[in-house]
């Protein structure tokens, strides 16, 4: 199963998640006296080309475009990373990010606060033993807010055909197992364990760990010598079914032993993976958490069958409607249930990097160029996908005043001779400014004051 980011305008939605907050004072580059870093390899988190010098601002705190909250530098993650901060007590995690709460979103922020109370009454615990501690209570709370929203699809299906329904049906009772922690039997899809795998290697690729990064190639390249076959060609009479099932195995196993040999041994997830992959294929029932993404792809290959395009809609609309791990406190302690304190770090922040966004996404043909480019955190250039502007600023119409700030800091940081230190021309604020107006609804343009640009 290739899960995909799935991405749906819904220009009527509320646009609730960031409040507007008074406008901060001028802040000093980012600094650290608690905290000595060691010099590594940079991280990436855009493919955007020739966006170099305007990253090079983020070092200077540069409020988000789309958010209310302030970029962090990747140089900062990346050398936390490096660091491994997250694996050091929760006081020293605490002393480290208390200078960067303003670029966390609500949901991080709230994690922050169980990091700093933690940090408190007992400064030498760590960050995965803290929030699994939480995992009971917020599951709880999750499932009293899941609940409404399968209520309402399991009422949406009783307009399904029969086949189709059947299929829902199947969806549902692997689902109810999953959310109350029972034992569920699911076959193996290669397909699936390699985008796993692949999801997991970005993150130890963002972790600038080399060994690491070296020895999940070596994983790689172990799956990939096992090849894919559709559906079609495992159903047909002469496929050697159980030639490739014992292929899989000896792939899992020595997967699983190059793995409990090597530094990998500490990867939770990775360890997770192989696991319940290695009792897929032998048919056993395991222990596998609810993902409201896998979730979703799975109803969408039952509602892509449909005739009624409208029924489809309603029923992927409220399956969107789960909470996420950006949008509720209780979703994310409960997805860092099974992970190591640096993946719940890298959680933690990773949203909040700032990236070069296409303001005219690639997609529709929008330059590779500074000259298309704006500051966004990671979390709001995914979330905004190929959205057209206009329906970005339908669906946030807090970006006339993020914007705006955004703007503001760029003037104080031109005037002041930053742009000229490190090369970018006073020019860009302008283009900047007169591309958003372009951009914008005629009927609310958004118009960006830049009087004070020296």
């Amino acid at each position: 199963m290739n899960i995909l980011p799935v991405s749906f305008i819904n220009i009527n939605a509320p646009a609730q998640r960031y409040s507007v907050s008074k406008k901060r004072s001028v802040v000093p580059e980012y600094s650290s006296q608690v905290f000595r870093f060691s010099n590594c390899d940079s991280i990436s988190f855009t493919a955007a080309p020739n966006s170099a010098v305007l990253k090079k601002l983020l070092k200077y705190k540069i409020p988000d475009m789309y958010s209310d909250i302030i970029l962090l530098d990747p140089e900062f993650l990346k050398k936390i990373m490096h660091a491994r901060l997250f694996s050091k007590s929760i006081r020293t995690i605490y002393k480290v990010l208390q200078p960067y709460e303003d670029s966390l979103f609500p949901v991080e922020k709230q994690i922050f606060k169980i990091i700093k109370n933690a940090s408190r009454r007992t400064p030498k615990a760590h960050l995965d033993e803290i929030l699994h501690r939480l995992v009971p209570e917020h599951n709880k709370k999750l499932l009293k807010l899941q609940q409404p929203i399968f209520d309402k699809l399991n009422d949406l299906s009783k307009n399904l055909p029969d086949n189709l329904k059947a299929e829902y049906d199947e969806l549902m009772a692997v689902t109810n197992q999953k959310l109350s922690k029972a034992p569920v039997v699911i076959p193996f899809s290669l397909k699936e364990f390699k985008y796993k795998l692949g999801r997991i290697q970005e993150r130890v690729d963002k972790s600038n760990n080399n060994k690491d990064s070296y020895l999940m190639k070596k994983i790689m390249n172990i799956v990939s010598s096992v090849p894919e076959y559709s559906k079609e060609n495992k159903l047909r009479k002469d496929f050697p079914k159980r030639k490739y099932e014992r292929r899989l195995k000896t792939m899992l196993l020595e997967c699983s032993e190059y793995i409990e040999t090597s530094a990998l041994d500490k990867n939770k997830e990775l360890k997770d993976l192989i696991r319940i992959s290695m009792a897929q294929v032998y048919g056993n029932p395991v222990n596998i958490n609810f993902n409201r993404k896998s979730f979703i792809y799975d109803l969408q290959k039952i509602t892509n069958k449909l005739d009624d395009t409208k029924l489809a809609h309603n029923m992927i609309q409220t399956a969107i409607k789960l909470p996420t791990s950006k949008e509720n406190i209780s979703a994310f302690i409960v997805k860092s249930a099974n992970r190591s304190s640096e993946q719940i770090g890298f959680d933690l922040l990773s949203g909040s990097v700032g990236t070069a966004e296409h303001l005219v996404p690639a997609s529709k043909k929008g330059a590779d160029s500074i000259l298309n480019y704006g500051l966004a955190s990671s979390y709001m250039n995914s979330e905004r996908a190929h959205r057209d502007f206009k329906l970005q600023l339908k669906k946030y119409p807090e970006i006339y005043v993020y914007c705006q700030r955004q703007v503001d800091r760029l003037i104080e940081l031109a005037n002041s001779g930053v742009f000229k230190k490190i090369g970018l021309s006073k020019s860009y604020i302008n283009t900047f400014v007169n591309k958003l107006y372009k951009l914008s609804p005629k009927e609310a343009p958004l118009i960006i004051d830049t009087s004070k640009l020296k």
